[in-house]
């Protein structure tokens, strides 16, 4: 399958936007691992702004932010990826349910399914197309372009890719993962414009051995897996990787800047 990136947001520790970022993702400047700055999804009504939690801010910024830079407030469907959801939202419920007189917020338990910051995002947007939302491992990466690439089957199709994982709440036992914030999104288009800044292919294939090429800045986040071929997009070079599907299969993913 080919398709065609329009627009790329980024957001994460120490890399807020993806232009912002581009002397580091190009190797002109060392990492840093800086917060991210506070952000309030504006194009919320102000009742639902209040209800957001920290997974969905970041999801929305990302969106917000890949929309931003391809120029086009065009409503188009959406993909979004995460692999473990809102962990914080998942600790609040157990809490609550393990109490003498449970009772379970209705604002928490909205939040809980794993749809709702895609919820959020089309119902800001006023975006009445298809919304989707996947969890699926280590197979993330992988699955997110099969089934985002999939869905491009008119000519002039468009769909928004948006991938996010935050660390998992420290108060649930036995998970001991390294993880900063990290996401990406991607604006993806079945047929090549001006606006298109690179190609991007997939493959699947064969079970390959894995060289680690990934910083090591965001611990084990699996959305941040994707950074290797982000730097390749900042520096105009063709990049390509495996990301596992199976256990034994691959989908290979190729870049090349337009």
């Amino acid at each position: 399958m080919k398709a065609y990136i329009d627009a790329i947001g980024l957001q994460a520790n120490g890399l807020e936007g993806w232009f912002a970022s581009q002397p580091i993702l190009k190797k002109e400047k060392a990492y840093q691992n800086k917060p991210l700055t506070k952000y309030s999804p504006l194009f919320l009504p102000a009742n639902e702004r209040r209800r957001v939690t920290n997974t969905i801010k970041l999801a929305l910024r990302t969106a917000e932010e890949t929309q931003f830079n391809a120029l086009s407030n065009q409503k188009i469907p959406t993909l979004f990826a995460c692999v473990d959801g809102d962990t914080e939202i998942s600790v609040k419920m157990i809490d609550a349910v393990l109490m003498d007189d449970p009772l379970i917020s209705p604002i928490h338990f909205h939040n809980s399914v794993h749809n709702a910051p895609a919820g959020y995002w089309m119902m800001g947007q006023k975006n009445t197309q298809a919304a989707s939302s996947i969890s699926a491992g280590k197979y993330q990466i992988a699955t997110l372009f099969i089934e985002g690439m999939s869905q491009l089957l008119e000519p002039a199709s468009k769909i928004l890719l948006v991938a996010y994982d935050l660390p998992i709440d420290p108060k649930i036992e036995n998970i001991n993962v390294t993880c900063q914030p990290f996401a990406f999104g991607l604006i993806l288009s079945q047929q090549q414009s001006q606006q298109s800044i690179a190609s991007i292919e997939t493959r699947i294939t064969s079970k390959t051995i894995q060289t680690n090429i990934t910083p090591s800045w965001f611990g084990e986040n699996r959305a941040a897996t994707f950074l290797p071929l982000l730097m390749r997009l900042a520096q105009n070079k063709k990049g390509q990787m495996a990301f596992p599907l199976s256990k034994t299969q691959d989908t290979e993913i190729k870049i090349s800047p337009c």
